[in-house]
């Protein structure tokens, strides 16, 4: 059975069986084969079944068909071969021409005896200066960008040829693990049509980088049971794919029927053979892992697009009341929160929140919480009350791992007073005319929310007199953002910047105070989500 393997734009991996008739690959509705990359062609390739296989045709498209990082010329695909168009990569299978993972035995000490010899990682390779002038001829077929198993297939081929496999496998080791996998495995004989491997050359070789000739000679004490002879090989070698300290796997190929033994030079070039085959595992190591950070910068930038959406699209704006608000989040999506919503009798909840830590997980449990807050802010007036009823809400829905710190204020304009309370938040700031000092509004500042069930919060009313005020709120990414010596803006700084303003226009207060800010943390990354909220009142 042959099948695409087929990792779309988006990352989602879809399989797709291939069939006698020919198959169209493209963005349009009526392919076979659909993809969703905007960089394909309507029509972008042809795969069809001939005598000698399955191939590739290009369909004059834009960007062209790349087979295994190569222009497709139409020749029949192999097991592995990789077919990019655009952002989309597919991998052809062939289970006919591949054997699975089970296909290969690993047999318990089946080389005890002089008819195996071992040579250590930092032992020298000795080649002939042909065999050194076929290692630079096999090094762009070996190193060239591809997928993996295009690769790995490649290097088998090129065992079968020069050193004269009759059956062969490689092995490689997944990543931070000591399991094996089997991706190539060619000729299988015997009973059950397994390959069978030494654990004792396979330990060696994963363990301690070792490689290793096998040889009947006909004067070996092994195993009667278990022997290497007794599956009828002749002649067999292991080397280990190595990357400096990192065992990355194994090469493994012997002979049932030619009575030539494999020398030490032969073990020796199929060394040089995994060297330059270790360098191709890592290249695609790195590929894999580019395209993965491509899909997470995507990601990203689609979950920072749609927490954007969470926060207000518009801010009042009015004779009388004018709000401004920045959110800048430190990696790229924000833990932190704002919001504010006017009610129908002219007073305006205010809200700012801060998750602890960053990234994506504090994102969702921000999210989370900015959907208790939208339904439950229209029909309540006291702040405290809300506090308790969300923090509720997070005890019982959220990980205790992180909590909230919260602040939520109600603004009346009409009799210049603002009621709030504080879940573990910076107090708000005051500032009026210019030469007026900074007032903060104490306050009982309760847990944040998500810490303790059944804690206490208390609101606080404030009565700020007739003259137009700035109420201006702050999450710690402010006060706490640092230079590249390690130090803090610091609450001091804050209030320095608060008292340079120019007027009560609460956009250029925001602005002022961000420049101040970015000012003292120089070259050093920011370190924290920074929200600011600006609340002007005539």
């Amino acid at each position: 059975m042959a099948e695409l393997i087929i990792t779309l734009a988006d990352g989602r991996t879809v399989r797709h069986r291939l069939g006698q008739r020919p198959e169209i690959m493209g963005r349009d509705a009526t392919c076979e084969i659909p993809t969703d990359d905007p960089s394909t062609s309507r029509r972008h390739a042809r795969i069809t079944l001939t005598s000698s296989g399955y191939i590739v045709e290009d369909l004059t498209s834009k960007n062209g068909t790349l087979v295994n990082d190569k222009p497709s010329l139409g020749t029949p695909l192999r097991h592995g071969d990789c077919i990019r168009i655009g952002a989309t990569l597919a991998v052809y299978h062939d289970s006919t021409a591949h054997s699975l993972t089970s296909s290969v035995v690993v047999a318990d000490d089946l080389t005890h005896s002089r008819s195996t010899h071992y040579a250590t990682r930092d032992q020298r390779l000795a080649l002939s200066q042909r065999r050194l002038e076929m290692i630079y001829d096999l090094s762009e077929r070996l190193t060239t960008l591809q997928c993996r198993d295009g690769l790995l297939e490649e290097a088998m081929s090129i065992c079968f040829e020069t050193l004269h496999f009759e059956r062969g496998a490689i092995g490689i080791r997944r990543r931070n693990q000591r399991a094996v996998d089997w991706p190539v495995v060619r000729n299988l004989r015997g009973a059950e049509g397994e390959l069978t491997i030494s654990r004792t050359l396979l330990g060696r070789a994963l363990d301690h980088g070792e490689r290793a000739i096998f040889t009947d000679d006909g004067s070996a004490r092994v195993d009667p049971s278990v022997s290497m002879v007794q599956q009828g090989i002749r002649s067999a070698m292991c080397v280990p794919l190595l990357h400096g300290e990192q065992s990355l796997g194994v090469i493994y190929g012997d002979r049932l029927t030619t009575s030539t033994s494999y020398t030490n030079e032969d073990i020796d070039f199929l060394a040089a053979i995994a060297r330059q085959v270790s360098i191709g595992l890592i290249n695609c190591q790195l590929l894999d892992d580019q395209q993965q950070m491509i899909q997470l910068n995507h990601d990203l930038d689609v979950a920072r697009s749609i927490q954007n959406g969470l926060f207000p699209t518009t801010l009042p704006n009015h004779a009388t009341l004018k709000v401004a608000a920045i959110n800048d989040p430190g990696r790229r999506i924000s833990g932190d929160y704002y919001d504010v919503i006017e009610r129908e009798d002219g007073r305006l909840w205010c809200l700012i929140a801060d998750v602890t830590g960053e990234g994506v997980a504090a994102a969702l449990q921000m999210a989370n919480f900015q959907a208790a807050v939208r339904v439950s802010l229209s029909d309540a007036t006291d702040p405290a009350e809300l506090l308790t009823r969300w923090n509720r809400f997070l005890c019982q829905n959220a990980t205790r791992s992180r909590f909230i710190t919260c602040l939520l204020a109600l603004v009346d304009p009409k009799s210049h007073t603002v009621c709030f309370a504080s879940a573990g938040h910076w107090p708000p700031l005051v500032a009026r005319g210019v030469g007026t000092p900074l007032r903060e509004l104490e306050s009982d500042s309760g847990f944040p929310l998500g810490v303790v069930e059944d804690a206490k919060f208390q609101s606080t009313t404030v009565e700020l007199g007739p003259e137009p005020f700035v109420l201006f709120c702050y999450t710690d990414g402010v006060n706490e953002a640092l230079d590249s010596a390690g130090q803090p803006f610091g609450k001091a700084r804050l209030v320095q910047a608060l008292a340079e303003r120019i007027d009560l226009n609460p956009n250029a207060i925001i602005k002022h105070v961000r420049k101040q800010v970015t000012g003292f943390v120089g070259p050093a990354e920011q370190s924290d989500d920074l929200t600011m909220l600006a609340v002007w009142v005539a």
